[in-house]
């Protein structure tokens, strides 16, 4: 199932959908304690979806530095935590393909942390287990938890499914004691911008309210992480070897979508490494409202996409025609996106895989969910 950032099926390929959260997987305000039962109140209440911009919103100030100088996962520098943290402990709501290596990343990075993932069904607990983190449902979190908060939480579970995303988002703000950090993967489709033209960390013009059900609730979450003290990750297309735009146009061989389009992409494992860095607050953090754009930096055309997926011999050649053309109003055609204010807020966060075409000729398609035998 492709995740699109726009209503298209195959432009911006947002996060995770290995599971949709739902408010069940959430416990209910009596078990928490009396702030967090006060915060599950606001569920009932109504939001808009106007979200501030990045310049509108500046970091909390920068506190003392709790080290982590445990042996990292290989290829990862040992980490730093900025701030006066409670706990080292992480809650994913929503431990999906993006949330799980979020939380890999975490206990790999963050000495004496743990990371709790947060489900609807214990389907895909083996697989949590099996790296490292401590599966839960709404049940068992209950009885193993009670009313805990945690001082670092990430909500990656997308609006399919759930019958009021901006509860659910406010539900799990309610887990948060406040003090380390919280983090949203929403979804550049939030971002009005279809002309080819750019969008930086300090331009992003939003969608309006009311154009779209789907931005409307993204940008509602937004909201509400905002004025609760959280942060914002804007994410493109997010990709991996068998899973993103270019596994669906494979498979449909003929495409109603032109071959120009531009589309901005990030791999999986440099998304949940990106959240991961907001959450430690690296570089200038530690972080409280802001919002950050993630993608690789190197737009790619969906033909060029293809073209990657063929020359590199990842895939077998098989025919495949964009038969789209673009309008004469000279939209749709995609965008252009410069996170460079995100990386440096971040310390000079990069990605490991610098672009698509690099990842499927360079690396010829190999990452950790194809090379983990865990079964993503």
């Amino acid at each position: 199932m492709l995740h699109a950032s726009t209503p298209s099926a195959c432009s911006q390929v947002r996060r995770s959908s290995a599971r949709p959260f739902t408010p069940s997987a959430l416990p209910p305000a009596g078990s928490l304690s009396r702030r967090t039962a006060s915060a599950a109140i606001l569920l009932a209440m109504s939001t808009s979806p106007a979200c501030p911009s990045p310049a509108s919103a500046s970091p909390a100030p920068r506190a003392s530095i709790a080290t982590a100088a445990a042996a990292a996962a290989p290829g990862q520098a040992a980490a730093r935590v900025a701030g006066q943290p409670a706990n080292l402990d992480l809650l994913v709501v929503g431990p999906g393909v993006l949330g799980s290596v979020l939380g890999k990343d975490w206990l790999g990075s963050v000495e004496g942390s743990s990371a709790t993932g947060l489900t609807n069904t214990d389907k895909s607990h083996d697989r949590l287990r099996a790296m490292g983190l401590h599966p839960a449902t709404r049940s068992s979190l209950e009885a193993t938890h009670g009313g805990k908060r945690y001082s670092f939480v990430a909500f990656c579970a997308p609006p399919s499914g759930s019958a009021d995303y901006v509860a659910d988002v406010k539900a799990a703000l309610a887990l948060w004691d406040g003090t380390g950090s919280f983090v949203f993967t929403s979804s550049l489709s939030v971002c009005a911008v279809d002309d080819g033209g750019q969008v930086t960390d300090a331009a992003c013009p939003l969608v309006a309210e009311g154009a779209a059900a789907s931005t409307d609730r993204l940008l509602g979450a937004e909201k509400a992480v905002i004025e609760g003290g959280g942060n914002v990750l804007r994410l493109v297309g997010l990709y991996h070897a068998n899973r993103g735009a270019h596994t669906f146009f494979i498979k449909q061989g003929t495409v109603a979508r032109p071959a120009d389009y531009l589309v901005n992409l990030l791999h999986y494992e440099d998304a949940a490494g990106m959240a991961a860095a907001i959450l430690r607050g690296d570089g200038s953090g530690p972080f409280r409202g802001r919002v950050f754009l993630g993608t690789d930096g190197h737009p790619i055309s969906f033909g060029d996409m293809v073209e990657a997926c063929f020359s590199s011999g990842v895939f077998p050649r098989v025919p495949v025609a964009f038969t789209g053309t673009f309008p004469e109003n000279g939209q749709g055609r995609g965008k252009r996106v410069d996170n460079s204010a995100s990386r440096a807020a971040l310390g000079g966060w990069a990605p490991r895989y610098a672009s698509f075409a690099s990842f499927m000729a360079q690396g010829q398609g190999k990452d950790f969910y194809n090379t983990s035998g865990l079964g993503f």
